[in-house]
Order: structure tokens, then sequence, then C-alpha cells
């Protein structure tokens, strides 16, 4: 092979590897909006549907999937204004009162509505900072939010570290570490969503380590 030859094959690849590495950048943040749309499309669709398909099971699939997106849209815009009134809070505050009197139902709600708060767009202190913690086992680390901390029945100072998983942040795993465990980086939350979503492609140039804040 000549000199030619291999300068031709290097252009090649080189131009292979830029293509390919631009598509994938375009074709991922589509790729995860699209499966966030699907299963947020699918969770307001699943609950009309059972209700409407006794009485309007005769409509095609597609139609009776609209009309139930329309519906459960609607539901939650009537919820909405219902809780804007002096009213409408008196009664949910009523329903939630009968709620956590079940004893099964109100575990179940309760914490619900704590993570639903806790998660709210008023509390931008959910996520208190970016940790680095080993796991699934020691030598492997993994990006994590360290969201609360608490002291055992032996006085050690213990984190809550939600590690979620890629490149869906709305699940993952809650996770305790002792305190000299868990290692505080100066990477901001939305950097740190930045790199869980893009699975690594988005990742700052460097981070540090930070001194544990004081529990």
């Amino acid at each position: 092979m000549t000199d030619a030859d291999k300068s031709m094959g290097a252009q090649v690849q080189k131009h292979l590897r830029t293509r390919l590495v631009s598509g994938v950048l375009v074709l991922v943040p589509l790729a995860v909006t699209y499966f966030i749309l699907r299963v947020l499309f699918h969770s307001l669709t699943s609950f009309m549907l059972p209700l409407l398909k006794p009485v309007l099971g005769h409509l095609p699939d597609y139609v009776l999937t609209l009309i139930a997106l329309v519906a459960t849209v609607a539901l939650v815009y009537v919820v909405g204004l219902i809780t804007t009134h002096f009213v409408g809070r008196r009664i949910i505050h009523l329903g939630e009162s009968i709620i956590l009197k079940v004893p099964i139902a109100k575990s179940i709600y309760a914490a619900s509505k704590q993570v639903v708060d806790t998660f709210s767009a008023g509390n931008r202190n959910a996520f208190k900072a970016v940790v680095m913690v080993d796991f699934p086992h020691a030598g492997s680390q993994v990006i994590g939010f360290a969201t609360g901390t608490f002291t055992d029945t032996g006085g050690r100072s213990q984190y809550c570290v939600f590690v979620p998983t890629t490149p869906n942040p709305t699940s993952g795993f809650l996770l305790i570490f002792p305190a000299d465990q868990v290692r505080f980086t100066d990477l901001s939350v939305e950097d740190g969503i930045k790199m869980i979503v893009s699975g690594g492609v988005l990742v700052p140039p460097r981070y540090a380590i930070l001194p544990p804040p004081a529990v």
C-alpha cells in the first residue's frame, strides 16, 4: 500500500468518524426526548382508557387514545383550577384527612405527597449537591445527588444519596452511605443531570473534590 493510499484511508476514517459523532449528537437528544414523551403519553392515557372503552369502545384505537389524552389533560386542569380557590383547597384538605385515616393508604399517600412536594418547582434544594460514591462495588464510581442527612443510633452521620439511571434520571436507587464514603464535588446539579441524561457525552472537562459540609 502506497503512502497516497494510506493518506486516503486516514481521510476516509476521519470523515466517517466525524460524521458519525455528529449524527449521534443530534440523535441522542431526540431519542431521549421521544422516550420521555412516550412514557408521559402512556401514563396520561392509561388512566382514562379503561373508563372510556365501555362507552366509546366502538371508536378506532387512535381516536380513543386521543380522547383519553384530552380528557386526562382536562381533568388535571380542573383539579388545578379547584386547588387555586379557597373552597377547593378546603375540599381537597378534607379528602386528604380522610385518606390519612385509612391504615395502608395513609402511608402510601403521605410518602407520595412528600416526594412530590420535595421535587416541586417551589423547592429548589431537593438535590443538595453532586457527589461521587462507590457503586455497585468498591472501585466503581457513580454520580449521585445528596438529598438528606441523618444520624444513626451510634451517632454516626449518614447521607441519603440518590443515584439516577441513564438516560432516564427519574428512576434510580436510594443509597445510604456513611459521611466518610461520600465525596462532594464542585459540579452543579445541572451539570450532573446533563451528564446522566447524555450518558456521559456532556462531561465537564474537570471537577474538584470539595471538603464535606458540616452535618
